[in-house]
């Protein structure tokens, strides 16, 4: 498989999302307008990661023995195959490479 992608999140879809996703409305809008990738990217904000797996559709390249419910799982999946990471305060940009197999985890965190 090995294919190379790209995804660039940028800061107005990903707000778009958020406002969407969280029913916001008045205020509440106005507040999240300070996010800060960097800040988001390296605390594993799991409202970005949401995002980017749905914007990335690398869930569904995953042949059917790695499809599991879990966020957290695809998530370890999908940081096998990142590339290269780009973060700026307007936007994210993530390289990375389908593979044909990827390595599970300890069998107590997540099997």
């Amino acid at each position: 498989m090995s294919e190379n992608r790209e995804l660039v999140v940028t800061k107005d879809d990903y707000l778009a999302f958020l406002a969407q996703r969280l029913r916001l409305r008045g205020s509440s809008q106005r507040e999240i307008e300070n996010v800060s990738f960097p800040f988001l990217y390296s605390s594993g904000s799991e409202m970005l990661r949401t995002y980017i797996m749905g914007q990335s559709e690398f869930t569904e390249t995953l042949p059917d023995r790695y499809r599991l419910p879990d966020r957290g799982f695809i998530w370890y999946l999908f940081s096998q195959s990142i590339r290269e990471v780009h973060i700026l305060p307007e936007k994210i940009v993530l390289k990375y490479e389908l593979q044909d197999e990827y390595r599970k985890p300890f069998k107590q965190f997540y099997l």
